[in-house]
């Protein structure tokens, strides 16, 4: 399958267990009142894009950002558990350590969870699958996923890891993301931290 179309991706607000740093994979936590803001201004910073459909990960944090959209669009909002974060075993809940990058590199599975291949061809499927429904979708999800993207296509400007609510325009070209800063016009920066 191919991305054929641009398309929008917006990574959920700040949980209390991002502020933690802690492990969340597939473990639902909730936004804290920074992610809530966050939320609200990405809405805000989307509200006047064409967006068609807003297809999002079933977990709360990622439904809950997406309600902020789904408010200022009029959209409904379509879920697909295929767009989870990886399931990351029996490190769910815990500090993040050093095998947290090791499992990004590849290079680790965590036990009871999924590899990274596996994590990247599941999200790559459903990306792909949301975004051959027609232009302009917006994908509402983690930030792992844009990390498993990054395995498949070259991102400009390079964006390594993805901050919270950051909403993004994409265009995709074979082998190559070009994405800017919704409501900025200007391409994405490098984010400090997340």
């Amino acid at each position: 399958m191919a991305f054929d179309h641009p398309f929008y991706f917006l990574r959920h607000g700040e949980t209390t267990w991002n502020a933690e740093r802690r492990t969340q994979g597939q473990l639902n936590s909730q936004l804290s009142d920074r992610g809530r803001n966050q939320a609200e201004v990405a809405a805000q910073a989307l509200k006047d894009e064409p967006i068609e459909r807003i297809i999002a990960s079933p977990l709360d944090r990622v439904v809950n950002t997406a309600k902020a959209v789904a408010r200022v669009t009029g959209l409904d909002i379509e879920t697909d558990p295929d767009l989870m974060e990886c399931h990351l075993g029996d490190h769910q809940g815990e500090q993040h350590g050093p095998w947290l990058p090791a499992y990004f590199r590849g290079e680790y599975a965590p036990p009871g969870g999924e590899t990274f291949e596996t994590f990247c061809a599941r999200v790559w499927d459903a990306m792909s699958r949301a975004v051959a429904r027609g232009p302009n979708t917006l994908i509402v999800a983690h930030g792992g996923l844009w990390i498993a993207a990054r395995t498949r296509v070259r991102v400009n400007p390079d964006l390594d890891r993805m901050p919270n609510a950051l909403p993004l325009k994409v265009s995709p070209s074979p082998g190559r993301w070009d994405h800017e800063i919704c409501g900025s016009g200007q391409p994405s920066a490098q984010p400090i931290s997340y």
